[in-house]
């Protein structure tokens, strides 16, 4: 390991078997750190390599996990922590999650709680990384991993990056570039440690537990809110419906007025047509019998002139 520098650290922190040493290297493009499936962790000591990128020089680090079997082994990993807050304290944090069929592992709670009480970190300064995702994960998958992580944490993460299982060099290469801007978009701070990392043993079975707990309320109170939401949705389709029928019966009397209105313009417009032709035939009539009169009335005065 060279001397620590005056670069930026990228800290990446979790649990054995989340990824660490992969995306490390995903980040330095290059097979720095060792990487393999195996039950034992393959990372026992704090190691770093530099790479530079936007202009800043940043020492990524490769760390063993907190959480192990026995305690002596927990001592052991927490002391590599200590070793790269020391000597890199101002850095970019990268914690990554693991997962078991998508739901986040209790045991990385309770790793990201211990070093987050004695290191603590800022929300701009945070990257988390959920890794080795199924790429065919339900739509809203992320959205409701947020959610749960916001709430686990108890912190608002503006950084999350979800990594698929990569396949191809060219998938590699797209998370390279994914992971380098969020690490360039969040803000390194300077993080002090503020106690030794608590954390035993003995322990685990009642902090995974109470993580255990608190998941299941999250589920059943995301559920709470998806019925409620269903049973609103239903709500808002039954008033809608009650709207559109009112609007239609509205739309039928309207109609019916408008038909009867016309109906009676009609009426109105047939009588007062009967009653002008009723009217021109009593004049025609009128005039006809006045020029009957008029003839008779000539006829006579011809006659009277005769005689």
């Amino acid at each position: 390991m060279a001397a620590a520098s005056k670069s930026a650290g990228i800290i990446i922190l979790g649990n054995s078997g989340v990824g660490k040493s992969f995306i490390g290297n995903v980040i330095l493009g290059e097979e720095a750190f060792k990487h393999e499936f195996r039950v034992n962790a393959v990372t026992t000591k704090s190691e770093y390599q530099e790479c530079s990128f936007n202009g800043q020089t940043y020492a990524v680090y490769n760390i063993p996990g907190l959480i192990e079997a026995d305690q002596e082994r927990i001592d052991i990993n927490k002391r590599e922590i200590g070793i790269a807050f020391k000597q890199h304290p101002y850095a970019v944090i990268l914690y990554a999650f693991g997962h078991q069929n998508g739901r986040i592992r209790n045991e990385d709670v309770v790793a990201f709680n211990a070093i987050n009480d004695a290191y603590p970190f800022s929300q701009k300064s945070l990257v988390i990384i959920v890794n080795g995702l199924n790429s065919n994960r339900p739509h809203d998958y992320e959205a409701e991993t947020k959610e749960a992580l916001n709430r686990l944490l108890k912190m608002n993460l503006p950084h999350i990056c979800f990594v698929s299982h990569i396949d191809s060099p060219n998938e590699k290469l797209a998370l390279r570039r994914q992971l380098i801007q969020t690490v360039a978009t969040a803000m390194p701070k300077t993080h002090k440690k503020e106690h030794e990392i608590n954390l035993q043993a003995a322990d685990l079975a009642k902090l995974t537990k109470q993580i255990a707990e608190f998941q299941k309320q999250i589920q059943e109170d995301r559920e709470r809110h998806r019925l409620e939401m269903i049973e609103l949705e239903t709500e808002c389709e039954k008033r809608e419906r009650r709207q559109k029928a009112e609007y239609q019966k509205l739309l039928r009397k309207y109609e019916e007025h408008r038909r009867e209105a016309a109906i009676k313009e009609q009426q109105q417009k047939s009588e007062e047509k009967e009653r002008l032709r009723k009217d021109q035939q009593r004049t025609e009539a009128y005039l006809t019998t006045q020029q009957k009169l008029n003839q008779e009335l000539s006829k006579q005065r011809i006659a009277e002139g005769e005689c």
